[in-house]
């Protein structure tokens, strides 16, 4: 096939109490459901799931621990696998008694007191040094343990994630999570976010078509201008979240979604739950189109239903890129993950007929590695360190590392030494769903 789906959601503000008895949001949650399950039903099973920001409430463990069994649930009921979430930070996904520590004030202080080149000169400098870059990433402890396993932690050396997924006519989508949240706290307002120049501007490419995902928009952001130029510029379809008011706007011909929220406050005005479904896909020899079908809460229903196009009442709306000739598929190659420009890790996938998702079946297929890092990071903190020890992979000094650190140097060590085997198997045994087959084993691979 020469389509992509892909799930939206945004503002999904899991709590503490999510999913209690005394959850008045759990029927939306349930009818979101049924509702993308009959969607995809029709459009195909999903590639991946995205969601911009504001996965949680208030930055906190228990919190993401129900958005992830959540987040579990919907990819079971549109087909998708678990590692092909894709998320980034939002305002509330910032511990915001963390973000008040005085150093951590202080640097948000200074940095929303520039403007233009200044903004971007103030990053490097704080995430170069270890002090300043610990102080910012603090308040986004844990989403990055939540968002490790899908690999779209943000540190100072992957200030943003990237994750390629190939048509099988040739033309890629390659998505950017960007991070609005690393300058967030009690006072953050329209105008004082920080985005950063670099981290928004992606690469022009032959035959490739570009995605964004960011929780604020740019009319958020102290740095705007650079940042706006860039993405009306370059990316074809950008993914925004915050406003919890659903706005889709066509900018020097790329579209830009601003999406509901998921889980709006009870207590808003215009309160109503949305989320969306991208189809993108081939429509001829030299254009990709995206049909974007908008749902939205119907209260008097109580269920999700289709919001539809203004302009001729469809279902759903519209568009479409010349520029992408079909070329000639070529087999899923060998990428091994990497760190490109901006220090973000690149994710290689492959989308061919007739099944949704193409797995190489070959040893180091990037779709198995994609599976074993879920699967390893998922796994407590115990267990992984036992399989790390048993392997051999903890080196002197590790114990000083952060865990998420640590257990990202293990796999790498694993990868090294060319025992992904080995951890493929101590992983699978510690999970209750264990895969039949282990790809990395040459006499199971391809069967």
């Amino acid at each position: 096939m020469e389509k992509l789906v892909l799930v939206h959601l945004s503002d999904i503000h899991f709590t503490r109490s999510s999913g209690n008895v005394h959850d008045v949001d759990q029927t939306v949650r349930d009818e979101l459901l049924i509702d993308v399950k009959a969607l995809t039903k029709k459009l195909g099973a999903a590639n991946g799931v995205l969601v911009t920001g504001d996965i949680a409430f208030a930055g906190k463990k228990e919190e993401y621990q129900h958005a992830a069994e959540w987040l579990r649930n919907v990819c079971d009921a549109v087909g998708c696998e678990e590692q092909k979430v894709a998320v980034v930070p939002g305002n509330h996904d910032v511990d915001r008694g963390l973000a008040g520590d005085l150093i951590t004030k202080m640097l948000h202080k200074e940095i929303r007191g520039l403007d233009g080149a200044a903004i971007d000169a103030k990053l490097r400098e704080y995430f170069s040094n270890a002090g300043s870059a610990n102080a910012l990433l603090a308040p986004l402890a844990q989403y990055n343990v939540f968002a490790q396993p899908y690999e779209c932690d943000v540190s100072d050396k992957k200030p943003f994630w990237q994750r390629d997924i190939r048509l099988s006519c040739g033309t890629t989508i390659r998505m950017r999570g960007l991070c609005s949240a690393y300058v967030s706290n009690a006072e953050d307002d329209k105008g004082k976010m920080i985005l950063g120049t670099a981290y928004a501007g992606v690469r022009r490419e032959e035959g490739v078509l570009h995605l964004t995902l960011c929780h604020h928009p740019p009319e958020w952001f102290r740095d705007q201008d650079p940042v706006e130029d860039l993405l009306k510029s370059r990316v074809h379809i950008q993914l925004f979240g915050h406003k919890h008011a659903q706005r889709v706007d066509v900018i020097n011909e790329k579209v830009r979604l601003v999406a509901g929220a998921t889980h709006p406050e009870r207590r808003e005005p215009a309160w109503l739950p949305t989320y969306n479904v991208l189809e993108i896909e081939r429509r001829d020899d030299e254009h990709i189109g995206l049909r974007l079908h908008n749902r939205r809460w119907h209260q008097a229903e109580t269920k999700f239903v289709a919001e539809h196009d203004p302009n001729n009442d469809k279902k759903y709306r519209e568009y479409k890129w010349p520029g992408f000739p079909r070329r000639v598929p070529v087999a899923s190659p060998d990428v091994p993950a990497s760190v490109v420009a901006g220090g973000a890790h690149a994710v290689v996938e492959q989308v061919a007929a007739p099944a949704p998702l193409a797995v190489d079946s070959t040893p180091n297929s990037e779709d198995h590695k994609q599976r074993l890092t879920f699967r390893f990071l998922r796994l407590p903190t115990l267990d992984r360190y036992q399989i790390a020890l048993k392997l051999g992979l903890m080196r002197e000094g590790d114990d000083a590392l952060p865990p998420n650190t640590v257990f990202l140097e293990v796999f790498q060590r694993a990868v090294d030494a060319q025992r992904l085997a080995e951890l493929w198997d101590e992983t699978e045994q510690r999970h209750d769903d264990q895969a039949p087959l282990n790809p990395f084993r040459s006499s199971q691979a391809g069967k």
